[in-house]
């Protein structure tokens, strides 16, 4: 019975890993994200960094931007509340400083682009990603 019980322990830990890791793969080379990493859902920057996302859909949308709202047990696609998908890949993998709260951004290739322990403003995002070689190609493309 011990086998049985580490063997389904085993498979449930691997189907939470391939979950995670696919959510982003599968976004190589279609999208930019945004992780928005925080400790407690309450906190002011985060919530903060939310409502500033939330002034510009369109930008976001033309950036290819998709945001994850990732928590220690959980994340979140998305700016509102939502389904939430139980996993602490995202959180483990991503969250590097004391801070309660990060930003990162990950580009098509999905390099990091950019790591915050502060809020991000919109203009700024925007300034980064436009800056980018396979962004400046697009709006060329676009014209």
């Amino acid at each position: 019975m011990t086998h049985l019980k580490q063997l389904m322990f085993a498979v449930s830990l691997f189907n939470v890993l391939v979950v995670s890791g696919q959510d982003l793969s599968k976004h190589r080379w279609e999208n930019r994200l945004i992780l928005l990493l925080t400790d407690d859902e309450n906190n002011s920057t985060f919530q903060s960094q939310l409502a500033e996302f939330r002034k510009d859909f369109t930008g976001l949308n033309e950036r290819k931007l998709i945001i994850y709202q990732v928590m220690p047990e959980e994340f979140k696609t998305g700016l509102n509340t939502g389904n939430k998908i139980k996993s602490d890949c995202l959180y483990n993998d991503y969250k590097k400083t004391n801070s309660g709260f990060e930003v990162i951004l990950l580009g098509l290739d999905g390099g990091i682009k950019l790591r915050l322990d502060e809020l991000l403003s919109l203009e700024k995002l925007f300034a980064i990603i436009d800056a980018m070689p396979m962004r400046r190609r697009e709006i060329e493309r676009s014209k």
